[in-house]
Formats: structure tokens, sequence, C-alpha cells
């Protein structure tokens, strides 16, 4: 399979400007617009990848309810044995209601949960891909949720990843193959599993409880992605990110998540690895 294949830094480009409208070049007149092309293939497309989804988790360390919804988390899929091994959970932790050294830095837990309305499911909630969101409490709809995320948004794109470190620096390949011709952004983070911090349950204060799947950083410009822009069909883009280790991470349980984002500015799949050495190839269906 030949691939046409773009190389990107792992900064943002500058935002894309907005063409006016056409203009007869005799009289000067507006032209009609063309009619744009579709951001996505027909419902009836059959992708070669497997899709894999991320699941966000809104918490904290002082939440008395959150235990219960990693409960909930597992119920689910343990209820949905076809999510087993595709989704995702990535821990975004918060510090707007008590104290959690695991917070990511200046707010930013809270800025995407006021940004993608979520404010009124509390905590704990969830964000499904950056398209579908809701309670893990009592009610939760996360089941149903899940199955819509398989049904409603196909996959057409794969992501691999591989990284490495080196005198204190972390350096990340990821890339994406398009099966089909459009605009896409790159969204990467790191994860740390088996931290251990104190976690309130109900009334009980943890100490040293186990903590996984917590988002470290960001890596990338922002938690909706760096813009790779177009993308043709059955092609492959790369983007590398450079950044510093953090010496509070263990290396052994840190991984680097990466989520491909479509022209709508949901996840279409994603793929991760260890941040230390590791690599993942595109996950294609057998």
């Amino acid at each position: 399979m030949a691939l046409a294949v773009l190389l990107i830094g792992c900064t943002d480009s500058p935002a894309d400007p907005q063409p006016g409208p056409e203009q007869d070049p005799g009289t000067g007149q507006e032209q009609p617009s063309q009619p744009s092309q579709p951001s996505k293939p027909d419902a009836d497309f059959e992708s070669k990848f497997v899709k894999q989804i991320a699941l966000w988790d809104f918490t904290g360390a002082w939440c008395n309810f959150c235990p219960g919804g990693l409960r909930n988390i597992s119920f689910v899929l343990a209820a949905n044995p076809q999510f087993a091994d595709c989704v995702h959970t990535m821990a975004f932790h918060s510090d707007a209601e008590g104290e959690d050294a695991l917070a990511l830095p200046d707010g930013m837990t809270d800025r995407i949960r006021t940004e993608m309305n979520l404010l009124s499911f509390g905590f704990p909630s969830f964000l499904l891909d950056l398209k579908i969101g809701g309670t893990l409490s009592e009610g939760s709809t996360l089941s149903r949720d899940l199955n819509q995320i398989a049904e409603d948004y196909p996959v057409y794109c794969g992501v691999a990843v591989s990284s490495s470190v080196a005198d204190g620096k972390a350096a990340v390949n990821a890339k994406l193959f398009s099966e089909f011709g459009t605009t896409w952004r790159m969204a990467a983070f790191v994860v740390e599993n088996k931290i251990k911090y104190y976690q309130m349950d109900g009334m009980q204060r943890k100490e040293n409880a186990t903590h996984n799947h917590v988002v470290r950083q960001i890596v990338s410009a922002s938690y909706r992605g760096d813009r790779l822009g177009q993308v043709a069909a059955d092609a492959e883009v790369s983007k590398e990110y450079v950044f510093d280790i953090d010496p509070a991470w263990n290396l052994d349980n840190t991984y680097i998540y990466v989520l491909s984002i479509d022209a709508d500015g949901v996840v279409n799949n994603m793929n991760y690895c260890l941040l230390d050495g590791g690599e993942s190839d595109y996950i294609l269906k057998q």
C-alpha cells in the first residue's frame, strides 16, 4: 500500500484564512458558492481500522462519590464486553472543590468541563470522544451513550504511535492514516497509572489509594488538538512531539495517548503506548 506522507512539527499552525465570496471577473458580481465537500464518508463506509473510544472521567481525590463513578465504568464495561478492549479511560482531576495534587494546572479540567457544557453533571462525570457527556452517578447513561458513539460515529482513520525518552525529554512520533479526504486534528496526553495518593470514598479518607489513567499533561497545544490540515484519502500524516519529562512521573507506568479528531471536533480514533520505549502500530480489523 503506497502512502503519501506529510511531516508536521509540534507547533499548532495559524488559523486558516476565511475566503470571501467568489466574483465574476467580468461583472464583479458574486458567484453562487460551490457545494462543500462532505467532511466524512457515507454511513455504509467500511473501515479497515478498529475504533478505539476515549472515555474522559472528570474526578477529584476530594470527591466522595468519584470512586463510585469508577465502579460504574467497570460495571458498564463488564456488561458490554464488546467494549472491553476498545474503551480507554482518561482521568481528569480537578482541585476546584478540594485538595488534589493530581489536578491539571490552571484549572484546565474545569475549563474543559465549562467549554464542553458538563458543569451541570457535577462530579463524577464523563465525556465520550469529545461528543457525548453525562453523569457517572446514579442514573448514568454511559452504557447507552457508548453504544451511540459506536453506531453513530464510525471510524475512518487509524492512529499509530511510538515514543522514546532520553536526556530528560520525551520524543513522540504519532501517525494518522486517513481513509477519507478531510481535515484532521491530533491531540496528545501524558497518562500515568498506579499513582499513590489519598482518595475520599463516601465518608472515608483512604490514604495511599491507587489512581489509574491520570492525565498528567496535555502535550498538544489544546485538548482539542493541533491542526493537521487537509489529508487526502489513503494518505498518512505524521506529527512529532518533544517535551520535558516531569521527574514526578514513574516512567514504568506512564503512557502517551494520541487522539485523532475529525472536522466536526469529534474523536474518531486513538492509540497509546509507553512513554519510554513504547510503540503501537495501527489497529486493524482481523
